[in-house]
């Protein structure tokens, strides 16, 4: 029976019509924000975040680690070059063509050497990373994420001393023995952080490999389903333009009726 002062018809359409909009409004919300709103996998979903930034971190200290290794072999392909100049001086001072013992042609050699055994102080002693010391400094502790942290110690690599001198031939032959030692100790050093330097690349790596996998694990959870999204989008467009149809159609008999009463 139709009724005026309750149309049944209008009610029913009007509550069924709010069905398509609200999932209209929240397939417009998944479109639009990219995110999945599947509140039962919380927890899943903030321990996965987590994982992920604290791998990303690890592997941004791990290169950070990487940088700082790179920086001292840098300076100590610099140092190779400035000892195996003061070799160089060294063999010429402690040679007889040079002059004699405390002539100029030693002392002017001399002078040279002290210039690079200055030159190698400074530079082991101001050579810095962040503001933090490389060469002879402690420890350099990296975090790694989940793993476990990785210390390097850098060393230092200057055994020459303002002593240490070309005056004479043989004090020059003496500290070319101690230069030639410091090139092999700089060789030595610089195979150690190869080798950490290779360390860190490879925790680097597995930190990468972790971020993706956690990502890859995460974003079914958190990311949106796009196709399924775009066909709810359809699905309920085509629902709310139905519902307003048939809400029409209600009003419809309702109207019929006062149509009689005229």
């Amino acid at each position: 029976m139709t009724s005026i002062l309750n149309s049944v018809a209008v009610l029913g359409s009007s509550r069924q019509l709010g069905v398509p909009n609200k999932g209209l409004k929240k397939t417009l919300e998944r479109l639009t924000s990219g995110a999945s709103d599947a509140a039962a996998n919380l927890t899943i979903d903030n321990k996965l975040s987590a994982d992920v930034r604290l791998a990303a971190q690890g592997r941004r200290n791990a290169n950070d680690g990487i940088s700082i290794l790179q920086t001292a072999d840098d300076v100590l392909g610099e140092v190779t070059n400035l000892l195996t100049r003061a070799g160089e001086l060294a063999q010429q001072a402690s040679s007889s063509t040079s002059g004699p013992d405390g002539g100029p042609g030693k002392t002017a050699l001399d002078a040279e050497f002290q210039n690079i055994v200055k030159n190698l102080g400074d530079k082991e002693a101001n050579t810095q990373f962040n503001s933090a010391k490389i060469f002879g400094g402690s420890a350099l502790s990296m975090a790694m994420g989940g793993d476990t942290n990785v210390a390097v110690t850098v060393g230092t690599f200057n055994s020459l001393t303002s002593a240490d001198t070309l005056t004479t031939a043989a004090a020059a032959a003496a500290t070319a023995d101690k230069i030639a030692a410091a090139l092999a100790a700089v060789a030595t050093l610089r195979d150690t952080l190869g080798a950490n330097q290779q360390q860190l690349q490879t925790v680097s790596n597995s930190l990468g490999i972790q971020v993706e996998n956690f990502t890859a694990a995460n974003s079914p959870i958190r990311d949106a389903n796009m196709a399924d999204e775009v066909v709810n989008l359809s699905k309920f467009q085509i629902l709310n333009q139905s519902g307003v149809s048939a809400l029409g159609q209600a009003n419809t008999s309702s109207q019929a009726i006062l149509a009689l009463l005229r």
